[in-house]
C-alpha cells in the first residue's frame, strides 16, 4: 500500500532530518500551500469563494434562474480566463473575465458583458499566491534535498486541484502560463533553474 503524500508528512519528514526544526524559508512555502489547501472548503473569505458564489453571478448573462427555495441554477457558467504568473519571486495564479478578447481589470458593476454582477479584481482576481516560491524552486533544485522537492511538487499537486475544482463551477476557457509542473519538468530536462 502507498503512503498518502500529505503536507504534514512533508513537513515531518523536514522535522526530522533537520534536529526537529523546520527552516524558515520551508516554514513560509509550507505555511502558504496550508492556507491555500482548504481554501475552498473553510468558511474564510476568499477568491474562490467569490468565483463560485452564485448570487454574485450575472443571471440574465447566463440564462440562469433563482429558484423560490433560493438555489441559483444557470444554462452556462461564468467564464474566466487563468493566467499563471511570476510577480516578482511569488507565483500567482490570476482569473479574469473577458470583453471583446480584451481581459477586465477594473473595477465593474452592473456590466452586461460581463459574467458577474460585481467584478472586483482587488478581491476576485488573485486565486493562488505563493510568495517567494520561485527562490524556493531555485533553491529546492540547487541546493535543497528530495524533502524540499517533494515541497515544491506537493504545491503543484495543491494548485492543480484547485484549478480542476474552480473547473466544476466556473467555466475556464483559457489558461495561460507555466504550471509549477511546466516548470519542474524543464528544470529536470535542461539541469538548470533559470
Amino acid at each position: 500500500m502507498t503512503e498518502s503524500i500529505t503536507l504534514k508528512s512533508i513537513s515531518q519528514q523536514r522535522k526530522s532530518s533537520n534536529w526537529g526544526e523546520i527552516p524558515p524559508f520551508f516554514h513560509l512555502v509550507a505555511s502558504s500551500i496550508a492556507e491555500l489547501e482548504g481554501m475552498n472548503i473553510h468558511g474564510f473569505d476568499n477568491a474562490f469563494k467569490r468565483l463560485v458564489k452564485r448570487n454574485n453571478w450575472n443571471l440574465e448573462r447566463l440564462g440562469g434562474e433563482e429558484q423560490l427555495s433560493g438555489k441559483i441554477t444557470v444554462k452556462r457558467k461564468p467564464q474566466l480566463i487563468v493566467h499563471r504568473r511570476f510577480v516578482g519571486n511569488n507565483y500567482e495564479v490570476h482569473c479574469m473575465p473577458e470583453v471583446n478578447e480584451e481581459p477586465v481589470v477594473l473595477y465593474s458593476k452592473n456590466n452586461p458583458k460581463i459574467d458577474f454582477t460585481v467584478w472586483d479584481p482587488s478581491t476576485m482576481q488573485c486565486l493562488i499566491k505563493l510568495p517567494d516560491f520561485i527562490e524556493f524552486i531555485r533553491f529546492a533544485f540547487t541546493r535543497g534535498d528530495e524533502i524540499d522537492q517533494k515541497l515544491v511538487k506537493f504545491a503543484a499537486m495543491t494548485v492543480d486541484n484547485i484549478l480542476k475544482d474552480l473547473a466544476t463551477e466556473i467555466d475556464i476557457v483559457g489558461l495561460k502560463g507555466y504550471s509549477i509542473n511546466h516548470i519542474i519538468e524543464r528544470i529536470e530536462e535542461e539541469g538548470s533553474v533559470e
